[in-house]
Parts: C-alpha cells; structure tokens; sequence
C-alpha cells in the first residue's frame, strides 16, 4: 500500500468528541467496524469517557466522522455509563470504561487502564468504510495516527470550515512497552507548531487517537493516546493504551469479532445494483443466494479460511464489505450456473470444457489490493505453493478488491500467468530456493540439481485468474436464461484456460 493511502485511510477512522453541542471538544476516538449491519464500536480513552459524566449519569455525545468517500458524516447520542448495567452489554448509547481504571483515584491520576468504548448504532454512510486489524505493536515501531487536538479547535471558526477542519496528524514510534499495564510510551512529532503552542496544550484532546502502522495484510490499531509521558524534561512522549488493553476490555463486555452469520446484508447490497433493465439477472441472483442460504445453510462461516490469506489490504477481510460481496457473487454464479454443491463452494474443484475437457481446476478466492503480478509473486515468496501449503498446480484465481481496480473485470489466461511465473522465477539466484517454493506447481517434484526455470515452469505452471466481476457478467444481460448463462461460463472458462 503506498502512503499516501495509508494516510487517507487512517485519517478517516479518526472521531472527533463533543458534548452538549459541536463546539465542546471532549477528545478523540477511533471507528471500528465489525460486520455490516452490526454495532459499530468508538474506541476512545477512559479519561475522556469519564469525563462526560461529571455531575450526571448521562451525556449528550456529538461526534464528527468521515465516510469512506471522504464526506462529513455526524451524529448525535444520549449515552449512560454502561458498566453498572451489564445486563444490558452491547446496548447503544452504553459507555464502557475499563473496570481497572474506575478503581480508584490513584489510577485515573496515572491513567493506567486508559481504555474505553462506546457501543453505536449503525448508520447507512457506514457502509462505504472499512475496518482494520487490532494487534499489539513492538518497540521502535513507526506509527502515525489523526485526532482533534484543542490547539487546532480554532479551525472550525472559520467561514465554511466543517466540524473536522482541526484534525491533525500524529506520528512517532513506540518507545518502551510496559506489558503489565498494557500501554505503551511513545515518541511522537506533531510538525510544525505556533510558538506560544506548549507541550501540554499541544496533545490536549488527541487522547483516544488511535495509532497505526500498515503491515503485510492491512491497516492495524496498536493503540490509543492516553496523556502526557514524564516531565516536560522528557520531551515529546505519550502514553498510549495498547491493543490487549482493548481487547481485554471487549472481552469484559462479551463484545465478539467474528465473521458475519449471514450473507443477507451482502445480498441486498448487491442486489440494490442491478439496473432496473436487468430485472431478470436480479431475480437469478436473489433466488440463489436465498437458496444457498436458507436451503443450503451456506454463510460467511464456510468462507472463514480465505480471511487468513496473507496479502495486502486496505481493510480487514474478516469485517470487509468488499469481501464478502465478492464471495457471494463468486459463491451464487458457481452454484447456479456452474452446478457446484454448496458444500463444496469453499474449495470449489470445476470440470473443464472441451478442448479441456481432462482438467479439474481448483477455485480459489482471493480479496486484496494488489494486481495479479503482485499477487503470484506473494504467494510464491510466502510459500503458498509448497508441499506444506494448500495451493495446487491447476488452480485458477477469482480476484476481488476496491471496484476501480481493473483486475475485479479482467481475465489473465493461463498463457499470461505462466509469463508471470517465469519472470518471478527468473529473480531467484538459488534453484534450489525457487524449486522448493513451487514444489507444487512443478510435475517432476524429484528433480535433481539443476532447474529449468523456462522449460519447467513455462510447460508445467498451469495457473489463470478471473475477476469476480468479470464473473457476474454472466448474468448481466436484459433477455437470458439458465442455458445461455452455462454456455457463457463455459465460454469464459475456455478463455481462461487458454493457452
């Protein structure tokens, strides 16, 4: 992922805290989005939580958000102190305070346990964003993180500004890691600041900024900004509450991350696409997938393996949208058009037209940002097509990822993957290395010393991928029925395979 998308998409995460009104900043919080439809969680620090309840039991919230195009999004929220009801966890409106940290006064003074969530209710804008991973970070790594600090406030009184005009940047480096209290110091810069701007005054509502880094299979949360490190001697230093800290407050709570339990939400996203020309492909589709989901008893649980796959993504597969729209259009047009059980979706084997008719090729689903050359590169260099992984010769990829990428409407043939695959071979120095990272895409697992990267990959490799859009055109025509649907898959299998 290049960082200029990095930062666009972390910066949207970021939640500006009001209360009473839009003008009151309380601090900042974190949006993390589980499964489409479900309770959206807002990750903030204790003290702020806290502080809306002075004097009362309850708090008027108005929050600022960004949408995933970029768009100002409010919303406005009488919220309760959730931990004296626990009775009613995952409740919206609920405030959950680390338990730890309400103990007592010599706690909250030190803010250790300075974690804190609010359940919210699910809006509609909430569908164009996404989620990310949460993990513990390691000392000396590099995050970046955005929130609303009270020194940039005056933003918003300009003519035409929005209520997230003073949204700043935040980055550092996790300096040391106390793992008992589950928070960690952090080093950061804040660039350029006014001269009458001090070190307290500068990260004053920032606390319940989230902290990023990007790694190999997306976005991921390492932690929260708590409160100032040390003495003014220390420099810039914060302490900010680490991912464990947040996942043992879910844990608390009995807040799950889990796949979705059903594909209905998906369904109805994607049958709310169809034009109304295509009124007869959108009958197809919806009775598919309420019969694979009512008859069948298919749902995203079956599909839970293709999460782990390790390739880059702006999101979190497990919570993604985009992924699991893409695995029921992949799911629906197989099982209607193709004829593969439902019970097989997952590891979907396809018997192959003529001229290929004596092949048996292996589906498999792949979500990610990256284009195909990338994405056989990945695989090959992390293993996927060893002895000890699951991916075979004879496989053909179905790709899905963010809609403007051309790889979701694109076929790349088997005579294209093999020129692919030998020119990643060609990079490997050692054979020896590159035999065994494709022992399973070579026929003659026993050969000896040397390797014939032209001759052995480019007559062996028998690997092709489709995007899943380029899928779901079968059904995208005015007049069709089931005959010319199976006649066009076998078309565009024949084209795949080609050489």
């Amino acid at each position: 992922m290049v960082k200029d998308e990095f930062f666009r998409r972390i910066s949207r995460y970021a939640v500006r805290i009001a209360k009473n009104d839009y003008k009151s900043l309380k601090g900042s919080g974190v949006l993390f989005l589980r499964q489409l439809g479900e309770q959206p969680i807002l990750f903030t620090a204790a003290h702020v939580a806290y502080s809306l309840f002075e004097g009362s039991d309850d708090a008027r919230l108005c929050m600022g958000f960004t949408d995933g195009h970029g768009g100002v999004q409010t919303m406005e929220l009488n919220v309760c102190l959730g931990n004296r009801k626990k009775e009613e966890t995952c409740a919206v409106g609920n405030v959950y305070i680390h338990p730890k940290y309400l103990e007592s006064e010599e706690v909250r003074a030190d803010c250790s346990y300075d974690a804190a969530l609010i359940i919210l209710p699910w809006q509609k804008w909430m569908e164009t964003c996404d989620s990310f991973f949460i993990k513990d970070g390691a000392e000396g790594q590099e995050l970046r993180g955005w929130g609303f600090p009270q020194s940039m406030d005056k933003e918003m009184e300009k003519e035409s500004a929005d209520i997230l005009a003073g949204k700043k940047e935040i980055h550092g480096f996790i300096n040391h890691i106390e793992k008992t209290a589950k928070r960690f110091s952090f080093a950061y810069n804040l660039g350029h600041m006014e001269r009458n701007v001090t070190r307290d005054s500068a990260v004053v509502g920032f606390s319940g900024s989230g902290l990023f880094d990007v790694e190999e299979d997306g976005i991921v949360l390492k932690g929260i900004i708590s409160k100032e490190c040390g003495g003014k001697t220390a420099g810039q230093m914060l302490w900010a509450s680490s991912a464990g800290l947040l996942f043992d407050l879910m844990q608390e709570y009995k807040i799950t991350l889990q796949c979705p339990q059903s594909f209905e939400p998906y369904m109805n996203i994607i049958a709310a696409s169809f034009p109304k020309t295509r009124q007869i492909a959108k009958t197809y589709f919806i009775d598919w997938s309420e019969e694979l989901m009512e008859d069948q008893g298919v749902s995203p649980r079956n599909f839970e393996c293709d999460t782990e796959i390790k390739l880059q993504c702006n999101s979190n597969r497990k919570y993604c949208t985009m992924f699991w729209t893409g695995q029921l259009k992949k799911a629906v047009i197989l099982y209607g058009v193709s004829g593969i059980p439902a019970n097989q979706l997952a590891s979907a084997y396809l018997k192959m037209p003529a001229p290929y008719q004596e092949d048996c090729v292996y589906m498999k689903f792949i979500c990610t940002e990256q284009q195909i050359e990338r994405v056989l590169g990945e695989l090959i260099e992390k293993d996927y097509f060893s002895e000890k992984d699951s991916l075979d010769n004879g496989t053909i990829f179905v790709l899905n990822n963010n809609i403007n990428n051309r790889d979701s409407f694109e076929i790349y043939p088997r005579s294209e993957c093999r020129e692919i695959v030998c020119n990643i071979a060609g990079e490997y120095p050692s054979s020896k290395n590159l035999k065994r990272k494709i022992q399973n895409l070579l026929e003659d697992k026993d050969m000896k010393n040397k390797f014939d990267i032209i001759k052995g990959v480019n007559s062996q490799c028998n690997l092709a991928a489709v995007g899943v859009e380029k899928l779901m055109e079968i059904l995208y025509k005015r007049n069709i029925d089931l005959d010319i649907m199976k006649q066009k898959m076998e078309d565009l299998l024949i084209e795949i395979w080609e050489i």
